[in-house]
This record gives structure tokens, C-alpha cells and sequence, in this order.
């Protein structure tokens, strides 16, 4: 009687101890990736940066209209443009150079 405790008793040591292998084992591993995440080198992709000229031609302002503001949106580029005929938003797709859309805003 006294011989199988000390046998479950071996196996749940041994147990143990394998358990505990594979818990330093994979707190090293997630460690790891932590650290290889932080400092990997993630370019973002670039495109091609259109001049302020080049967006002001492929908008076609009109006569007096001047450009008010530049932001991105999504894949375009937004230019605000304000002018005697009032204020619209263009967008322009920065890779072609081509005017997507044009937006008018009420006076």
C-alpha cells in the first residue's frame, strides 16, 4: 500500500515540473515576439508626393481661386479651394494626378 502514493506522487512531480518547462518556455516566447515587434523596421508604403503645382493643374482652378487647405483622404487628396464663385472640395487621386471628385459648397 505504501508503495503506490509514492509512485503518483514521482509522476505528479515529474508532472510538475514539465508544466513548469513549458510555462517559462512560452512567457520567453511571447517575450520575445514583443520585443522583435517593437523594434521592427515597419515602412509604411510610400507613394509618390505630388507638388503643390502639379495638384493646383490637375484641379484646373479657375481664375482667382486659390488653394485653402490640403488633407489627406483615404487614398485622395482633399484640396480646399476658395475663390470669387465660392469655396468647393476636390479630390484627386495622388498616384494619376487625376481629379476624382469636386464638391461645391453652398454660400
Amino acid at each position: 500500500m505504501q508503495g503506490q502514493p509514492q509512485g503518483n506522487l514521482r509522476a505528479l512531480k515529474a508532472l510538475v515540473g514539465v508544466l513548469g518547462v513549458l510555462i517559462i518556455l512560452g512567457t520567453a516566447l511571447v517575450v520575445g515576439t514583443v520585443i522583435h515587434r517593437l523594434y521592427a523596421n515597419h515602412a509604411a508604403p510610400s507613394i509618390q508626393a505630388m507638388p503643390l503645382a502639379a495638384a493646383a493643374a490637375a484641379a484646373q482652378l479657375l481664375p482667382g481661386e486659390r488653394i485653402r487647405g490640403i488633407a489627406g483622404a483615404g487614398g485622395e487628396i482633399a484640396l480646399w479651394v476658395s475663390g470669387p464663385q465660392g469655396e468647393r472640395v476636390l479630390l484627386l487621386d495622388p498616384v494619376s494626378g487625376r481629379l476624382s471628385v469636386a464638391l461645391r459648397t453652398l454660400p
